[in-house]
């Protein structure tokens, strides 16, 4: 028999992964099966067992994929950036790039079906929590360069502000969603950029005073 090659390999594993994602979008993980995943790849039910033992197998790693996807390309764009405000504008544009698609494969939106299921989920909802801690490390990265050199307020929370930066872009994804058809990149890539001007825009300003209760 002659030995399939890795890029044969690698394409079907791109089907099965495309077509798991687009089931598990419109089903939800509960409601998919196997089987529909063999109809909406066009493959053996044997094609996707030899790539994946299980379909919570499949289930994380689509969503795992999704997750990891772009942080080595971020590095890449990010080299012989001199500002921040230039480096978190990079980042931002790099995560509204990755919506819907990264390199051919399905973007960010498609882990809206692993926050779904996360509450019932353990191994979902620790994928999440992966994800979650390396965004809001490169985060902290990038917050704590522009505070060195005094880019940013030296009085910032820099671990609520890398989080919070995080929800706002997730956020995002369910604004994508709900436009559907009316979706415009520059829409989100707007929203984003407004929060960062303010943020930039506090660079010479003193520690708000907040009242307590």
């Amino acid at each position: 028999m002659p030995r399939v090659s890795a890029a044969h390999e690698q394409e079907i594993r791109r089907r099965i992964i495309e077509a798991a994602v687009s089931v598990f979008s419109q089903k939800g993980y509960r409601g998919s099966t196997v089987a529909d995943v063999v109809r909406e790849s066009g493959l053996s039910v044997g094609a996707i067992y030899t790539y994946f033992p299980s379909k919570e197998a499949l289930f994380l790693q689509t969503c795992d994929i999704a997750s990891a996807r772009g942080i080595e390309e971020l590095g890449v764009r990010l080299a012989g950036v001199s500002t921040t405000a230039e480096k978190l504008a990079i980042a931002i544009s790099m995560f509204i790039e990755t919506v819907d698609t990264f390199e051919g494969e399905p973007g960010q939106v498609s882990l809206v079906a692993a926050w779904a299921e996360a509450e019932g989920e353990s191994l979902v909802r620790e994928m999440l929590v992966r994800r979650r801690e390396r965004l809001a490390g490169v985060g902290h990265l990038l917050l704590q360069e522009g505070i060195a050199r005094g880019e940013l307020p030296s009085w910032i929370d820099v671990d609520a502000v890398a989080r919070g930066l995080t929800a706002l872009l997730d956020g995002l994804l369910l604004q994508r969603i709900e436009a559907g058809a009316a979706y415009r990149p520059a829409e989100l890539r707007r929203r984003a950029s407004a929060i960062l001007d303010l943020m930039l825009a506090a660079a010479g300003a003193e520690r708000p005073e907040v009242a307590t209760a």
